[in-house]
């Protein structure tokens, strides 16, 4: 007794230290996943940014003297931040090394959330991703503090450095963590039914309108290569012409988010040249090559071609918001309107800000918001009243509110949110099929089939040597099959092959 006590006593220390040392590796593990989590992106922007400081400053003949100030500049400005140069405010700031900044973050954070964390690791890594490039700013302004004398870059509005950053790497962050758990986002925030319906929808409407403007941009690029070409070389050599390239690279995202507020009917501009779809007029320009998609006048007929790639646009996004009920669709049309406006005016804002002394660069925020819900509000308007008074929509309408889920959207019903399960009726189920697959399996015992409804009642009294055999190599109790054969219904064969000793006196109970 005394030596089986021992035993037990030993083998619970051992699975505790076991236990301890798998706890011990597993915060290890997690405590190294944050801090890559938190630096990881955030080094790797570092590394290109310094990369191209150094190409920058030894391109000019200016030395190392700055380098750390002007590393803590561009970390900045790809956050958006504007800086001071000379006096001289810029807050246009190119938008790909920002997007690109949020893509990383995303794609880290969706890596390391998985499928089956539990919440309060979720929020780790979300905390994590934000405050890791929270304490890069906060170097970032130091070193440009430090080194304002020798770049003439004066020192940023500390707060709104905290806020761009805060905001953009929790917008990562949150796309992350939302990868793959949209639906329980969802049930979480408790939204409506027609909700997902109506992002999807903003998200086609968005993506349909960028997909335009950069169209055109491309068509205006091809027609204007000349000019193109002109201002490169006006880069002085190989490595101006490289910088004034890549610059305008960069400041490709801008261009798209003006030329897509300019389709959707509002003004943009660059220092004092601008115009819309219908007119335009010149004016100082940067000496950046992609500003030579710039019209230099009217639009003429060409504004209303472009007009109407926005209204297929419209449509498009419309369509996936259509339903039978049209409270539903209205209440969803309106939604997508909504959502699109919000992220044309965010988007429109982020594109745009102050260019020095030429003035400011973009398109008109309110503008921009007030077109976008108008366009995909009218026209999604229009598609549900079309598609209200459809005849087969009003078939599918009243099936719907029969309550038949499956007839009443069968238009516009999304498969991807189908269950299997939902598609199995048991009161579907053909009684005649299972009536003729009993009378095949009946006869399995004696090597034939046998119709139930000609069989002898009288020989249900007696068991059939072949069945209890059968019963038996399924190792079924042989004596319950005796005591209930009795009480079995016609199809009594069959339930004793499969070993199924329910009759129908149970199911009454």
């Amino acid at each position: 007794m005394v030596t089986s006590t021992g035993e037990s006593l030993s083998t619970r220390l051992r699975e505790l230290r076991r236990a301890q040392r798998r706890s011990a590796a597993h915060s290890a593990g997690s405590a190294r996943e944050l801090v890559v989590i938190a630096f990881g992106p955030s080094a790797v922007a570092l590394l290109v940014i310094a990369v191209i400081a150094l190409a920058t400053l030894l391109s000019a003949g200016s030395g190392l003297t700055g380098l750390t100030a002007a590393i803590g500049a561009m970390w900045l400005s790809s956050h958006q931040v504007p800086l001071t140069i000379s006096e001289v405010t810029i807050g246009v700031l190119p938008l790909a090394p920002t997007i690109a900044l949020v893509a990383g973050v995303a794609a880290m954070t969706a890596g390391a959330a998985g499928n089956h964390r539990p919440r309060s690791e979720l929020t780790s890594v979300f905390l994590a991703a934000v405050a890791g490039p929270l304490l890069i700013t906060v170097l970032s302004l130091a070193l440009v503090m430090d080194g304002s004398t020798v770049l003439t870059v004066a020192s940023p509005n500390a707060l709104v450095a905290f806020a761009y950053t805060i905001g953009l790497h929790a917008l990562g962050a949150g796309l992350g963590l939302a990868r793959g758990r949209w639906r329980e986002v969802g049930v979480h925030l408790g939204v409506a039914p027609w909700a997902p319906a109506a992002f999807r929808a903003a998200g086609v409407a968005l993506i349909g309108l960028f997909s335009a403007a950069t169209l055109v941009i491309a068509v205006r690029l091809v027609v204007a290569h000349g000019t193109v070409g002109e201002l490169i070389d006006a880069g002085h050599g190989f490595a101006g012409g490289l910088g004034l390239t890549v610059l305008s690279i960069l400041y490709l995202p801008n261009l798209i988010i003006g030329a897509a507020a300019m389709l959707v009917g509002a003004d943009a501009h660059v220092g004092t040249a601008g115009g819309d779809l219908f007119a335009a007029h010149g004016g100082s320009l940067p000496p950046l090559p992609v500003l030579a998609v710039l019209p230099s006048g009217g639009g003429g007929p060409y504004g209303a071609v472009l007009l109407v790639l926005t209204a297929v646009v419209a449509v498009l996004a419309g369509r996936r918001a259509l339903h039978v009920d049209p409270m539903r669709a209205t209440r969803t049309v309106a939604a997508t309107a909504g959502l699109a406006a919000i992220a044309m005016v965010a988007l429109t804002w982020l594109g745009g800000g102050e260019l020095g002394e030429l003035g400011s660069a973009g398109a008109t925020v309110p503008a921009a918001g007030v077109f976008t819900f108008g366009w995909f509000a009218v026209v999604g308007m229009v598609m549900v009243l079309i598609h209200g008074v459809l005849p087969g929509t009003r078939a599918a309408r009243a099936a719907y509110y029969r309550g038949d889920p499956l007839d009443g959207v069968a238009d516009e019903f999304d498969h991807d949110d189908l269950d299997q399960d939902d598609l199995i009726d048991a009161d579907e189920v053909d009684n005649d099929e299972l009536h003729d697959d009993a009378e095949v399996l009946d006869g399995v015992g004696d090597g034939e089939g046998i119709d139930p409804d000609d069989a002898d009642r009288d020989d249900l009294d007696e068991p059939d040597d072949d069945v209890v055999n059968v019963a038996a190599a399924d190792d079924e109790p042989v004596s319950d099959v005796a005591d209930n054969v009795t009480q079995m219904p016609r199809r009594a064969r069959a339930d004793v092959v499969f070993g199924t000793h329910r009759t129908d006196s149970d199911d009454d109970h």
